[in-house]
């Protein structure tokens, strides 16, 4: 069981909050819709609108899984083309606009100019992921409670989530005001300095 106090500090290899566990989590819906609910209906729009919410809200982990559905043959799954802060793939978005066949994934369409948005929204089979309302239809509007981030933790480690409690939990939730990837790194910071004890 774990507990909290100071103690040996944990190799990043065992560590359950480093980044390829987290990165495995698969996407949870907050509000209790199903897997196979959330993808029936994404199908129903023709795989066209956006994924709206703040940082660390599950945009970009939901559009991943959906970009594994129904690959064209030969691949492992369609792509999916993060748009970069500084804007340094700009050419490469472009160029997916012009030449991708089928569905189109842009994580952080927010980032782009809007002759770029505009021409993405115009695409028949297009999801994106934005930190605010786009001229697509919102398919998701993507936000964590306290009892998701909890229901990780646990899948992470239930020894953890065992020490911490659910007090913990809403107030680790409410400190990285949602954002579940700064709430678990500190968990990873906090297992690694032997604060906490798996």
């Amino acid at each position: 069981m774990a507990k909290s106090g100071v103690n040996k500090p944990v190799k990043p290899s065992d560590n359950p909050f480093r980044s390829s566990c987290v990165d495995a989590l698969g996407y949870v819906s907050p509000t209790g819709e199903t897997w196979a609910e959330l993808v029936s209906r994404i199908r129903a729009t023709g795989f066209h609108g956006a994924l709206v919410g703040p940082h660390g809200h599950g945009k970009s982990t939901l559009m991943h899984q959906l970009a594994a559905l129904d690959p064209p043959p030969g691949r492992a799954r369609h792509d999916v083309i993060q748009v970069m802060l500084d804007g340094s793939n700009r050419g490469a978005v472009k160029d997916a606009i012009a030449t991708t066949a089928g569905r189109l994934f842009i994580d952080g369409i927010d980032l782009l100019p809007w002759r770029m948005r505009s021409a993405i929204g115009k695409r028949e089979q297009v999801i994106v992921t934005s930190h605010r309302a786009t001229k697509l239809p919102t398919l998701m509007r993507c936000e964590t409670t306290p009892g998701l981030l909890g229901e990780l933790i646990g899948q992470l480690s239930p020894p953890v989530y065992e020490a911490l409690g659910e007090d913990a939990i809403v107030t680790l939730h409410a400190k990285h005001h949602g954002n579940i990837r700064d709430a678990l790194r500190e968990l990873y910071d906090r297992v690694a300095s032997g604060q906490l004890i798996i």
